[in-house]
């Protein structure tokens, strides 16, 4: 490929590395007059359709992320007459992060902190695109000539996991990444998403403390078998004094539940920030590689690990290092069961001698290692088949006991391969809303993976409120509303009360008050205003008419001054005499008053009755209006000689005219 131009515009100049499905060269856009890394896949994958397609859609996916903690995927494209899949990058100067462990062994917690803060970054921006790497290692992570760490080949293993190319018959889905930062999720069913990226950081974290990822051997089935059945210890146990916050933050991070990991990078990153202020990492410098005479680019594999060959030959394909990237069936492993049988041959000799005949025992061992590399896919294969007919279409029924909401019922439910059929919700008295009130089958009963499983929700305690809103309406409305909204379950009552602020007639509150919650079997009683509370009204006799007004206008009531005055012994003329009501009656505020004035005294003339008989005289002042008292001086004529008031004067109506006959 040196020496040829891409899509008539990038011109290939040097390998840099070669991998198992790609190689990486350095190239220069003319069109743009500047340096880039061109990644071309293999021959055989420039031929898949189904991989070109999902190449070009995880690229695509990959170049929306525009972050200086990720490697920028400038162009993307496919040339029919080189028969070329490839993918145009930033050139990054500088080395990878396998490049320093092999340099300094391990990290001091302060470096592994910081190295681990910019990936996390990096890795973050692409969270909250909706995009999943799904192989970090530190072949991965590039750290530039200034220090600048950047992520790569982000959906790549996506591309290539997917393609015809990595499909194996009867084994379902494949599982494409690097063993040794596999999540238990990417083993077992070939699922990944953000948790499975913070797994695999923690994996990382791990390694750069201490110089080797926690889960190490022969061959992959071995090591993936730990991922899904042993815990990632705490690096402390390699490194003593190492931070507690730093154990603590490789243990969250590797759980193999992945409910009980950081939901994704940006929160891990909180994490990781809030452990470097504690123990006083802040200012810890980025750890720089070893810088090498030629220029050192994206040395990565969107399949495999860097190549280590002067000479750039190929990767060998038996090898399986903490940064090879392998391809594995997504029905691996059984949880909790012995590992497969698998035989994997060690790659071939690079400096292999020659038989007595001349002919190079490298042929030899090449054709024996093909043998056995068949034998051992054989043996997987078959090994696989039992397991899955055995153990892998098997699940149980999880554990919900600690989900409390129905998103968190269905993360459980799908990690443990079973279908979820949401009943509906009941309420219930001791399990909180959102909380699991039955299982049906019970948890822990094993069933085929995909069977359906009948959860029933709490919709927590059932209780019943009345809302403020319905004050002031009509209470028939509101009794046949609430009726309605209880169904029965609570025991409605109707009472009147006088109430200072809502009108008579419309409901004026409830008791309990709006907002209680009730249980059911509970009494609520729906009260309905009789307007304001009564008064009594004030004594305003004595007073002016417009100051009695003035005193009962300030009191609520509407007082009118009667036009009709009355006689009155005892209140003078043009003063209240009364009200009607009278004074110190309860009466609401707004009630009309009347207000009566007095004319004063009842005066009447006294008729004069000198003369008169005593019975003609008495009936005289009698008739105007007078009591008489008679008093006898002599007992002889029965005429009136003397009266008292006398005649012609004026005395109250109603009171005695005494007379004195003779």
């Amino acid at each position: 490929m040196v020496g040829v131009v891409l899509d008539g515009r990038y011109r290939v100049l040097r390998r840099l590395a070669t991998g198992g499905m790609s190689k990486v060269y350095i190239g220069h856009d003319d069109r743009l007059d500047r340096a880039v890394a061109i990644k071309i896949m293999n021959a055989d994958l420039a031929g898949d359709p189904a991989f070109i397609h999902r190449f070009t859609r995880e690229a695509r996916a990959a170049a929306r992320i525009w972050h200086p903690n990720v490697v920028t995927i400038h162009d993307q494209g496919t040339d029919q007459t080189h028969n070329a899949v490839f993918l145009v990058m930033e050139l990054v100067r500088g080395g990878t992060l396998r490049e320093i462990l092999r340099a300094h062994g391990t990290l001091k917690p302060a470096e592994a902190l910081t190295v681990v803060e910019a990936l996390l970054t990096g890795l973050g921006a692409a969270h909250r695109e909706g995009l999943v790497h799904r192989d970090i290692k530190p072949e991965n992570i590039l750290i530039d000539d200034e220090g600048r760490l950047l992520v790569a080949d982000f959906g790549l293993a996506r591309a290539v996991a997917e393609s015809a190319h990595t499909t194996h018959s009867g084994m379902g889905g494949a599982v494409f990444g690097t063993i040794a930062y596999l999540s238990p999720e990417q083993v077992v069913r070939g699922y990944a998403d953000a948790r499975s990226d913070v797994y695999a950081v923690g994996v990382l974290l791990y390694e750069l403390l201490t110089g080797r990822p926690p889960y190490v051997g022969d061959n992959a089935v071995s090591v993936a078998y730990r991922h899904v059945n042993d815990d990632v210890p705490p690096p402390s146990e390699e490194v003593p004094d190492l931070p507690g916050e730093v154990d603590d933050l490789v243990i969250e991070a590797t759980n193999r539940d992945p409910l009980k990991r950081p939901v994704d990078a940006q929160q891990m990153l909180a994490q990781v920030r809030r452990a470097r202020l504690l123990l006083g990492f802040e200012d810890t410098p980025m750890p720089t590689p070893p810088v090498p005479e030629a220029l050192t680019g994206p040395i990565f594999d969107a399949a495999g690990a860097p190549t280590e060959d002067a000479d750039l030959t190929d990767t060998a394909p038996g090898t399986h290092g903490p940064g090879h990237t392998a391809l594995i069936g997504s029905e691996v492993l059984p949880v909790g069961s012995a590992a497969l049988p698998a035989t994997v041959a060690a790659p071939p000799s690079r400096d292999a001698p020659a038989n007595a005949d001349g002919r190079p025992v490298r042929r030899r061992r090449r054709r024996m290692f093909v043998a056995v590399s068949i034998l051992a896919v054989v043996l997987l294969l078959a090994g696989g088949a039992f397991w899955w007919f055995q153990y892998g279409r098997w699940t149980k029924v999880p554990d919900f006991a600690k989900a409390t909401s129905s998103k968190q019922v269905s993360a459980i439910a799908q990690d443990a391969g079973v279908t979820l059929d949401l009943q509906d919700s009941q309420f219930s008295e001791s399990v909180a809303e959102g909380g699991v009130l039955t299982v049906q089958p019970k948890s822990g009963t094993r069933l085929v993976r995909g069977s359906d499983v009948k959860v029933v929700l709490s919709k927590g305690p059932e209780r019943y409120t009345t809302s403020s809103d319905l004050l002031g309406k009509s209470p028939d409305d509101v009794v046949a509303q609430l009726k309605a909204e209880f169904g029965g379950r609570i025991t409605i009552v109707q009472d009147k009360q006088y109430d200072d602020t809502h009108p008579a007639g419309t409901v004026s509150n409830f008791d309990p008050p709006p907002g209680t919650e009730m249980k059911p079997g509970s009494t609520l009683t729906v009260i309905t205003s009789l307007g304001k509370s009564p008064i009594p009204i004030v004594d305003v006799t004595g007073k002016t008419p417009d100051e009695a007004t003035k005193a009962l206008t300030g009191l609520g009531f509407v007082p009118t001054v009667s036009d009709t005055q009355e006689f009155s012994d005892t209140v003078p003329a043009g003063m209240v005499t009364r009200t009607d009501p009278v004074a110190g009656a309860q009466t609401q505020p707004g009630a009309p008053v009347t207000i009566y004035v007095s004319k004063g005294q009842d005066l009447v003339a006294v008729p004069s009755v000198i003369g008169m008989t005593s019975a003609k005289a008495t009936e005289t002042l009698q008739a105007a209006g007078f009591a008489v008292q008679k008093t006898t001086v002599f007992i002889s004529l029965d005429l009136v000689a003397k009266q008292d008031p006398s005649g012609g004067a004026k005395a109250k109506r109603g009171s005695t005219v005494t007379i004195s006959v003779v």
